[in-house]
């Protein structure tokens, strides 16, 4: 496989807080990113400021750092070090159909290239939501491939006149976008967040890659999280870093989105440390941990009368 020539648009500005591209260079004089500003996100205390991808590149500092997972050996994890954005992760998944990226990191140089075409390149890229976006044009140009995000959600992308880059929409419940692969509308922290589902054998144990739309808790870390019914392991946020949650009918949309799925892993937004794996002997499965954690969820709203009390598995 010959190895894709970089293909950047350098002089762009990108948000040094969440990451974003603009589709203006720095003449244009902008203060301000759409993204966060929105309530979902913030502005932090010094302002907002703006860099582009060659200062990035120039300044020698940043790499894009790869890690296989050692509980499914073909999912290849990606974040930048240092921290630049949100901390985004993206994770590379090696299906015998070809290989998929799932979301974004806004970092890309001619390293990040030729180490993902070692391992076969990009079929395509499905991004879950807004905060991911970053330089998905540039990415779509450099590999040549089509990039998926939501149709209600596509508002928040950036350059989508970009004519080197494709952007596929999705605007149904589910999308088998290859054979075991689908992805899925659950709504929530945007109204088109997705997940993805992966069957074996594109992982080797069926895998929900949940990015915000559902986000694991400290306590999801317990030996035996799903021993006690009042230890949740999930939470459903509309706002992570502002802590606003999320309605109790929304909730429910959630879980009756993921409820047909098996699962025995859910990879989250940050490399690693949001990522929750089944254990043997656990009280409860995964599945019955995102339920159980809903009800904890909407209980802890003051709710005690609400339809997804009398869901089950």
């Amino acid at each position: 496989m010959s190895t894709p020539k970089l293909v950047t648009t350098d002089n762009l500005i990108v948000c040094n807080t969440c990451g974003a591209q603009y589709d203006v260079d720095e003449s244009a004089g902008k203060d301000e990113c759409r993204i966060c500003e929105d309530p979902r996100q913030f502005v932090p205390p010094e302002g907002q400021s703006f860099t582009t991808l060659a200062k990035l590149k120039d300044s020698g500092k940043y790499k894009n750092v790869f890690e296989q997972c050692k509980h499914n050996d073909t999912v290849t994890e990606i974040w930048t070090e240092p921290k630049f954005g949100i901390g985004q992760s993206a994770r590379l998944i090696r299906t015998p159909h070809g290989n998929v990226l799932w979301d974004l990191i806004a970092y890309l140089d001619q390293d990040t290239v030729d180490k993902i075409t070692q391992l076969g390149g990009i079929k395509f890229i499905i991004i879950s939501h807004p905060h991911f976006y970053t330089t998905w044009a540039d990415w779509s140009a450099t590999f040549k491939c089509p990039v998926y995000m939501t149709e209600v959600d596509s508002v928040w992308a950036n350059r989508k006149d970009s004519p080197h880059a494709t952007l596929k929409l999705l605007k149904e419940p589910a999308t088998e976008l290859l054979p075991g692969l689908t992805a899925v509308i659950c709504g929530g922290h945007f109204p088109g967040s997705m997940v993805l589902h992966s069957a074996p054998p594109n992982t080797p144990i069926p895998t929900l890659f949940v990015a915000d739309a559902i986000f694991a808790v400290a306590s999801g870390h317990n030996p035996d999280p799903g021993k006690r019914e009042y230890t949740i392991s999930y939470q459903f946020l509309w706002s992570i870093p502002n802590y606003i949650p999320l309605p109790p009918d929304i909730v429910l949309q959630i879980w009756k989105a993921l409820k047909p799925f098996e699962f025995k892993a859910t990879y989250g937004v940050f490399a690693k440390v949001s990522n929750v794996f089944e254990r043997p002997g656990e009280t409860l499965g995964l599945r019955g941990r995102v339920l159980q954690s809903a009800k904890i969820a909407v209980k802890a709203m003051g709710y005690s009368d609400h339809s997804i009390f009398a869901e089950e598995l």
